[in-house]
């Protein structure tokens, strides 16, 4: 039997939490398309995605993805740690402005990629824990 890695969604703020964030555990992809859509329709938000759990205070979380979500039409994704990069369609042209979210705004250099690219390597992402291929990442 094959065991599921737990995987932490974090956004906004929590002080309740441990992260300091507002946190859902996913194992599969139905449970994170469930957070996507919930966040698709409040947002757009700045939110982490990491394996297991973290508390704040504690070194970063390795393997961990970066996503600036919930605009209709770009997106942006980062992964953190080892080899740091951003996510980008090289087909892409830049978003005409910067995408605003509750900590701050995304430039149009980093919302380089649609809503659908990123559920894909978020699928990936949860199926292997690695940095997904199927996008172009820039270092």
């Amino acid at each position: 039997m094959r065991v599921l890695r737990a995987y932490s969604v974090t956004w906004g703020h929590d002080p309740s939490d441990p992260s300091g964030q507002q946190t859902a555990m996913v194992r599969t992809w139905r449970q994170l398309v469930a957070v996507l859509d919930q966040l698709t329709a409040t947002g757009p938000w700045l939110l982490m995605m990491y394996p297991g759990r973290w508390s704040h205070g504690d070194g970063d979380p390795p393997h961990a993805m970066q996503l600036v979500w919930g605009h209709p039409q770009r997106a942006a994704m980062t992964w953190l740690g080892e080899d740091a990069a951003d996510a980008v369609d090289p087909d892409l042209l830049p978003w005409s402005h910067d995408i605003g979210h509750d900590q701050d705004a995304a430039s149009p250099r980093r919302t380089r990629v649609t809503p659908e690219q990123v559920r894909a390597a978020l699928r990936e992402y949860l199926r292997t824990g690695r940095r997904p291929k199927c996008v172009t990442w820039v270092e």
